[in-house]
């Protein structure tokens, strides 16, 4: 007991001080189920109790990965021996200083030991926070957050909203009776606007695809496909 007491005390001292988690060999971490470690933002807990076997690392990274032709989040974190067989609920916490132009519509992206990224949909409601649980051993070499794919899909959540002309070469036009937050992305998933206007111009910006993302004051969110012409 004394020794894992040991060992956690060098986790958390190294993770405040240099925000990476260094695993002597011969040594492990145990976290139990339900406790969380806390590596400089991104939480682990376990449903069950996770070893993580040393020798090994996680590291936190002010970097920018291009996943699926889209940049992520400009933080990421990887482990130097891929973590398997974990079980529990990874959380991802941001800034608006890491953001890099993602939208809080943002998924997880955990890499496998096969270098894959893999997109996890986030299962909270709450900006700045990404969680999911996994029920199915998971292996982690590296996690970061990015743009959701199929944000081109219009997934109206909020009954009655519109928005006209579209395609457009001037103005938008978002039709509904409520306040809304509205937030305009290109096609890489950077943001370009966000206003609370319902009546948006777009004639500065160059012809394509971008989307536009409506929030009402329940968080109920609606995307659209816009096309500039």
């Amino acid at each position: 007991m004394k020794k894992n007491f040991f060992i956690l005390m060098i986790i958390f001292t190294s993770t405040l001080a240099a925000q990476v988690v260094n695993i002597a060999d011969g040594n492990n971490i145990i976290i139990a189920n339900g406790a969380t470690l806390d590596i400089a933002g991104l939480e682990l807990t376990p449903n069950a109790d996770y070893t993580i076997v040393g020798e090994n690392s996680v590291s936190k990274e002010s970097e920018v990965i291009t996943i699926n032709g889209n940049e992520s989040m400009s933080k990421s974190y990887t482990a130097g021996v891929s973590l398997e067989g974990y079980t529990g609920t990874v959380l991802y916490n941001y800034s608006d200083e890491d953001m890099n132009g993602v939208s809080h519509t943002a998924s997880l992206y955990v890499m496998n030991s096969n270098s894959e990224w893999v997109q996890y949909e986030d299962e909270d409601t709450e900006d700045y926070t990404i969680t999911y649980a996994f029920t199915d051993p998971l292996e982690m070499k590296a996690v970061t957050a990015g743009v959701q794919a199929g944000l081109s899909t219009i997934e109206t959540q909020i009954p009655g909203i519109r928005i006209y002309p579209n395609p457009s070469s001037s103005t938008v036009n978002i039709d509904y009776s409520e306040d809304l937050e509205i937030t305009l992305f290109n096609i890489l998933g950077q943001q370009i606007l966000k206003t609370n206007s319902k009546t948006i111009n777009i004639s500065n910006l160059e012809k394509g695809t971008y989307f536009l993302i409506t929030e009402d004051e329940n968080n109920s969110i609606t995307n659209f496909k816009l096309i500039k012409k």
